[in-house]
């Protein structure tokens, strides 16, 4: 357990957030000190898209499953890794995942990063609505990807809605600087907040490839 590779982003107010918008940048409010009050207490807030986070059907759907509906955490399951960082590619296509060996994994990560996210890119490499209506025909669990966002200005968000109308998760903003392509053993714990269409999500891979 203690070699497991962490694949969560750390969380701190001048992280990397999706557009650079405020609205999205996480903060940390002393709510109490020493001089007053004998003791340092902090509260955070952090909108619960930004960072290492999990997508529920509510985030695209009106009507969508929350995180209340699922009792898949703490998973562990085995992710095919597609490491494209030494060549980003526009977009992940359906070109670059037809050759992949999905059959018996339950998730598939997207490496397109090869240092930690420090700076929000606005040409990040995005997952096409037809490559996650493709992805869908497999026994997924979980799709991910080392970037704040799985699609790119889609006005029908069809990335989102293919996989979460199939009960396929999305962790967005992973880390995956650390690991090189191929079957992965991953270890997935989330805090549990009932209700909502996301939260943050603690991610590990096993040391050793699957």
């Amino acid at each position: 357990m203690l070699n497991w590779i962490r694949l969560s982003l750390p969380i701190s107010e001048g992280m990397a957030v999706y557009k650079n918008l405020d609205e999205k940048r996480p903060g940390i409010e002393n709510t109490r000190n020493f001089a007053a009050h004998g003791m340092h207490e902090s509260t955070l807030h952090l909108p619960l898209h930004t960072g290492t986070h999990v997508d529920y059907p509510l985030h695209a759907l009106p009507s969508g499953k929350n995180s209340s509906d699922f009792k898949c955490f703490p998973a562990q399951f085995t992710a095919y890794v597609l490491d494209l960082a030494d060549s980003p590619p526009p977009c992940i296509d359906l070109a670059l995942l037809e050759h992949l060996p999905l059959g018996d994994v339950e998730a598939v990560f997207f490496r397109t990063r090869k240092n930690i996210l420090t700076v929000f890119d606005p040409l990040f490499p995005w997952l096409t609505g037809e490559a996650a209506a493709w992805l869908t025909t497999f026994p997924l669990k979980f799709v991910g990807i080392d970037q704040p966002g799985i699609e790119r200005n889609q006005p029908a968000h069809e990335t989102h809605t293919h996989l979460l109308k199939k009960d396929i998760l999305i962790i967005e903003g992973l880390d995956l600087s650390r690991i090189a392509g191929g079957s992965r053993t991953i270890h997935a714990f989330t805090l549990g907040i009932q209700g909502v269409e996301a939260e943050p999500v603690m991610i590990y891979a096993s040391p050793d490839q699957a």
